[in-house]
């Protein structure tokens, strides 16, 4: 009997051993079957700011609110980070055509956090914040369309803006829109720019 029952548990414990073996080898023919994922790393903040970092050559327009005429004039627009690097300086410099050369500073911040998106300007000496739409998609490749909608005073009045991005590789649109309460919206400015420099080749 002692020997029957020895015979029996070694024999068992090899079936064991052998099962526990074979469901390793196929584990990891499993695994090495189907590799992870690899997940590319996430857009930073900060990378979103570069892709506007450059030298831009193009045009301010202008539409006039009493006559509703639309002037053009030639613009040039220097972006950089801002000096701790959580924001972005824009300068604009345009020709009024009448030999006035003007300048202003925007002073940007975005916190895709609460959607928010700010612009203070040292020329009228305004801050304003607005909501944010599209920064998800935006922030994948740092290209894209940005819009943003929030409240302003024109002409004494409030209204309501609507202010729409669109960043390419080369090209850089905005274009600012307003509507008074129970309007429609209409375009107010807008700037088109194309990179003054070359970009750097792809490695």
């Amino acid at each position: 009997m002692r020997k029957s029952s020895c015979w029996f548990l070694l024999l068992l414990l090899f079936l064991l051993l052998m099962q526990r073996n074979a469901f390793a080898q196929q584990s990891t023919s499993a695994s090495q079957a189907a590799p992870a994922p690899q997940i590319p790393p996430p857009i930073t903040l900060e990378k979103v700011y570069k892709s506007f970092v450059g030298n831009w050559t193009g045009e301010l327009e202008v539409r006039d609110l009493l006559s509703d005429l639309r002037t053009k004039l030639p613009a040039w627009l220097d972006v950089t980070l801002s000096p701790d690097g959580r924001g972005q300086q824009f300068h604009f410099i345009y020709d009024d055509g009448s030999n006035k050369v003007l300048e202003e500073v925007w002073a940007v911040t975005i916190d895709p956090q609460i959607s928010m998106f700010t612009v203070s300007s040292d020329r009228e000496k305004s801050k304003n914040t607005y909501l944010m739409t599209g920064f998800d998609k935006f922030s994948a490749t740092g290209y894209g369309t940005l819009q943003m909608t929030g409240l302003a005073t024109e002409n004494d009045k409030k209204v309501d803006v609507r202010i729409t991005i669109k960043l390419g590789r080369n090209s850089y649109r905005y274009q600012k829109e307003t509507r008074q309460a129970g309007g429609d919206f209409q375009f107010r400015n807008g700037y088109n720019f194309i990179r003054r420099d070359p970009p750097e080749p792809a490695h």
